[in-house]
């Protein structure tokens, strides 16, 4: 039967792959994006863009909760904090309020996997929150769901590759053959390709799955293995590391918490529930994932 979803951050390199998937099932897609005018009309037009909430016009069964400013676009001042914080908290808080009426079914919303310490512990669900801004930002991003009152799924997301996004940034170093590991290169990189996200999406919803679920593929490396990876995918050599003290010097504390660090995260609940991961190695999912 089909459903009608609300995606919030339906714009992005995520949810347009979402929302694709959706229309192919048959369902009713109702969009929040902040472009207007000429951009907006640009987006697919199957779907139903809005900009505020009272534009939702028929009831809603389900939600995909993904909007969110970049994370990594601009360095973490106070005023790109509160940005942050607002894309997140304060919007979620806003669609649940503006639909109490709904019959909505099951909520998806996205996390990070900013949420757990960094370091060199592997990491599951049942681990503990870390600290710092980007766990703080997760935390509450996640809390802003407690009004909530029907099943809901949280997905703590890693570094999504596909064709744009993250490796889009590191295309052109690598292609001239400059390209390598960020600061030392021990630090974790767990990544999910994608596709797999989407698919892990449709998964939960297809069973109204309820709970903590990490957005990783099994088996994070670090970032010197992913540079190293992506090096042999274009055959060019990913032997040129990117100074830590120079990263701190340009991105501050996001360099510290974002970049110089990084997480060893396993998708323990997923799994365990039966999922099965299409892209499940770091070559073949950036072979993938390149246009």
């Amino acid at each position: 039967m089909s459903k009608h979803w609300l995606v919030t951050g339906g714009s992005g390199f995520v949810g347009r792959a979402f929302i694709q998937s959706r229309l192919a099932a048959g369902d009713q897609i109702t969009a929040l994006t902040r472009r207007t005018g000429d951009a907006r009309a640009a987006l697919d037009q199957n779907v139903t863009w809005v900009s505020h909430w009272a534009q939702i016009k028929t009831p809603v069964q389900r939600v995909m909760n993904l909007a969110g400013e970049g994370i990594a676009d601009a360095r973490w001042t106070q005023r790109r904090r509160d940005q942050l914080l607002a894309s997140r908290v304060e919007l979620t808080r806003d669609w649940i309020q503006a639909l109490a009426a709904h019959p909505i079914e099951h909520v998806i919303s996205a996390s990070a996997i900013g949420w757990y310490p960094t370091g060199a512990d592997p990491l599951d669900e049942q681990s503990p929150p870390g600290t710092g801004f980007a766990s703080e930002l997760c935390q509450q991003w996640e809390a802003s769901l407690a009004g909530l009152d029907c099943p809901t799924a949280i997905v703590r997301i890693g570094v999504v590759l596909g064709p744009g996004g993250f490796l889009a940034r590191m295309l052109p170093l690598f292609k001239v053959g400059l390209g390598g590991p960020l600061g030392s290169g021990i630090q974790g990189f767990s990544w999910i390709q994608r596709d797999d996200l989407v698919a892990l999406f449709n998964w939960l919803s297809a069973s109204d799955r309820v709970g903590v679920f990490n957005g990783v593929a099994p088996g994070a490396v670090t970032q010197k293995a992913m540079a190293q990876a992506l090096g042999r995918v274009l055959g060019r050599p990913a032997l040129m590391p990117t100074p830590g003290f120079a990263m701190k010097l340009a991105f501050g504390q996001m360099a510290d918490e974002l970049l110089l660090s990084g997480h060893f995260v396993e998708p323990k609940a997923a799994c365990a529930a039966g999922f099965e991961f299409a892209h499940p190695e770091i070559e073949g999912a950036i072979a993938h994932s390149l246009p």
